[in-house]
């Protein structure tokens, strides 16, 4: 069995850019749907590395993240591999990662995509102060209007989140990895407030309800935005520090899995 101890790192410090980027506060603008998020990776440089908030009450966090020496295939990897186990989940943010679990175990597969997509990560992990109890059911990437991404060489971590308390579906990311010269640029989408309440019987009369400006700037308010705005620029940029070397040694080892 792998010692984890040698990739348990201690966190470091988000790059300057990014800590000026959460200076901003709430950007003003409007982005299209999860479901045609390809428009927002092609009008990248409109909403990287802020929090915009459109008049319907929705935002959109977005980050960007350089990360040297990790491949699209790392990733591929990682979302496949992490989700077995906490022990491997908290490696990935030590502060804010608590417990994690898959809906299926999938480790026998040999395909990474196929050991995530059409599968449920249950998560429980800090955005900021608050402790997030959360299912991501992870979809394919043409399901987001993100189309030919192998053409690229890159690959694309597509999900719809979900609050396991509030039972209901909240929004969705997109991770969307580009291979660049000495690595790969990970755009990171996150859509706040397109809500689906799973509640018997009500859940379909609270729907319009829910998705009102006013509640979605209560239920996803400003502070929880700019948390999950850092939240991603750590656990991403931590993640390129050991995720190399930690999947260089797992494949040597000839247990992927």
């Amino acid at each position: 069995m792998m010692d984890w101890e040698a990739y348990n790192l201690p966190m470091q410090a988000i790059p300057g850019h990014m800590e000026r980027a959460l200076t901003k506060g709430i950007v003003p603008g409007e982005f299209p749907s999860s479901s045609e998020a390809g428009l927002v990776f092609r009008n990248w440089e409109r909403y990287a590395n802020q929090v915009t908030r459109a008049k319907d009450g929705r935002a959109l966090v977005a980050c960007d993240t350089e990360m040297s020496g990790v491949t699209p295939a790392m990733i591929d990897w990682w979302f496949g591999w992490h989700m077995s186990s906490s022990e491997r989940y908290r490696l990935w943010h030590p502060r804010a990662h608590t417990w994690t679990k898959p809906k299926e175990d999938r480790r026998h597969l040999v395909d990474d995509r196929e050991k995530y997509i059409g599968n449920v990560s249950y998560v429980n992990e800090y955005i900021g102060k608050s402790h997030k109890k959360l299912a991501i059911a992870f979809q394919k990437p043409e399901m987001f209007g993100i189309h030919n991404i192998d053409s690229s060489g890159g690959t694309a971590i597509c999900a719809r989140t979900s609050d396991r308390i509030l039972r209901s579906e909240g929004g969705a990311l997109v991770h969307l990895i580009i291979p660049v010269h000495g690595g790969c640029r990970m755009r990171s989408a996150f859509w706040l407030g397109e809500i689906i309440p799973h509640w018997p019987w009500i859940g379909g009369l609270f729907k319009r309800v829910l998705n009102t400006r006013a509640a979605r700037k209560i239920i996803v308010h400003d502070r929880m935005a700019i948390d999950l705005l850092r939240h991603c620029a750590e656990e991403m940029n931590h993640l390129s520090r050991f995720l190399p070397p930690l999947y260089r040694e797992v494949h040597a080892s000839g247990r992927a899995n």
